[in-house]
């Protein structure tokens, strides 16, 4: 019983998380109020399992012999970055100055504890998106101890692929039956309602930015099972849901998630191609051209199927567009503000309340906005400079540990499936970071789940040599 019970609380925790990854993005991206609520509760009870699970862990490896939970660690630089960011995030939010009255447009002062540094302007919305985000870091905690168990490993690709999978697969039937609103809603009432959705996400960017997400590990697990020499039915679910996705990206009509899309695209073919063909005979090779013909007749014949002019169309009138894209006027907007936001910023979450205080100059920025379409701009003004740098090298820091230990000696170690995952992580990661420049993927729960996960990945590979059985 006792045995039982440490295996629940060990795998409890794992399967919660599995499953909070594919109720992300079918709850509308985690971009409602509801969403939100239910990821961060999954989230909330995943972590809070798992915490209770590591003694149980460490007693139970060392009872067996193995190394013990403590010899595996987070490197240093990433804690202390994390620590230092919830210091100023919390800070920021105990210390607010005041709380924004939406109705009346005002904000309210409140009594904060010290007089002269700056708190955040709007306590509610700071409590919440801090909340969010010591979540997200602990995320990349339990991801970087989860990846050591290399049957978790698989099962965590396994699902990020068969949910980045779902997601393509409705947004091309909704494009093919010539949807006006997600399936299980009315079309919006007039022409001023959701026009640019794709699949479960009210906006198309946000959809193209979860399919650049996830389209490598479908990609990956394709290449697997040829390297493995899997049964046709399985190598023929990855690849045909691989070819499912790649059209769900160009279908999408985000310029930029098509651009980032190629560019995965190009860059896994570059990497994977010559290990592919390396073993195959003449004939296999020549079986193998057919097969592409034939994936390509398939992908022009669902591109055909899923509405894929529409997105051709975008691209005929972005020289029409691009001189009156009103984000380039809102950057400049959002430039004359980092001075006041300092070294500390107006606070977690506020850009949506200071930015119209900004835009009087300019004329042409209009409606409200939530997001600024410049995800490196905006932390600026939420944490001021200090607050952006320590974000840029806990993301950006992810990702070098990642390729320093793809690249390093300690992949020597490694089993097939922990080299050949690494890399797709590193090209998820590098994807998400340029269409930030454009847009706010990483302003989306959804999205900021999917990144933390990989940066766990990214941060804990230094760990893989010592843990991981030799598994393929």
């Amino acid at each position: 019983m006792k045995r039982w019970l440490q295996g629940w609380l060990r795998d409890a925790p794992r399967w919660l998380f599995l499953a909070a990854l594919v109720y992300a993005p079918w709850a509308y991206g985690g971009t409602t109020k509801e969403s939100i609520a239910g990821i961060n509760l999954l989230l909330g009870i995943a972590l809070l399992l798992w915490m209770i699970a590591l003694p149980f862990q460490r007693k139970t490896a060392a009872s067996a012999g193995d190394n013990p939970i403590s010899s595996w660690r987070m490197p240093r630089l990433f804690l202390v970055t994390s620590a230092a960011l919830l210091i100023l995030g919390w800070f920021m939010t105990a210390n607010a100055v005041s709380i924004y009255d939406s109705q009346f447009y005002v904000f309210i002062p409140v009594r904060h504890w010290i007089a002269h540094p700056r708190g955040s302007v709007d306590y509610a919305i700071s409590a919440a998106w801090m909340l969010r985000a010591t979540l997200l870091l602990a995320v990349v905690v339990f991801v970087a101890d989860l990846s050591r168990d290399s049957r978790w490993l698989l099962r965590l690709w396994w699902t990020i692929a068969l949910a980045g999978g779902s997601i393509a697969l409705l947004g091309l039937l909704q494009k093919a039956t010539g949807a006006e609103m997600i399936f299980w809603q009315p079309a919006p009432a007039s022409a001023h309602g959701v026009k640019a959705f794709f699949a479960t996400y009210y906006y198309h960017a946000n959809a193209g930015a979860f399919l650049n997400l996830t389209m490598p590990f479908a990609i990956g697990l394709a290449v697997r099972t040829f390297q493995k020499q899997e049964p046709a039915g399985v190598r023929a679910l990855w690849l045909g849901l691989s070819v499912i996705m790649v059209v769900a990206v160009a279908a999408n009509t985000s310029r930029m998630s098509e651009l980032i899309a190629l560019g995965l695209i190009l860059t896994l073919a570059i990497k994977f191609s010559p290990d592919l063909f390396r073993g195959l005979s003449r004939t296999e090779r020549s079986l193998a051209g057919v097969g592409a013909v034939v994936v390509l007749i398939t992908l022009f014949a669902v591109a055909q199927a899923s509405r894929l002019d529409l997105s051709m169309q975008r691209w005929q009138t972005s020289h029409e567009t691009l001189s009156e894209n009103g984000r380039l006027l809102a950057s400049r907007a959002a430039l004359t503000a980092i001075p006041d936001a300092g070294a500390v910023g107006f606070g977690p979450g506020t850009f949506r309340v200071v930015f119209p205080y900004y835009t009087a100059p300019f004329d042409r920025i209009t409606g409200v906005w939530r997001f600024l379409h410049n995800d490196y701009l905006q932390t600026l003004l939420e944490w001021g400079w200090l607050g952006g740098a320590l974000w840029g090298f806990l993301f950006f820091g992810g990702m070098a540990a990642g390729v320093r230990n793809w690249l390093g000696r300690k992949n020597q170690n490694w089993s097939p499936r922990y080299r050949l995952l690494l890399p797709l992580v590193i090209f998820s990661l590098a994807g998400i970071a340029l269409h930030a420049l454009v847009d706010f993927p990483l302003q989306i729960l959804s999205l900021q789940l999917y990144a933390a996960t990989y940066l766990g990945l990214g941060w804990g590979s230094g760990n893989w040599a010592r843990n991981i059985r030799a598994e393929s």
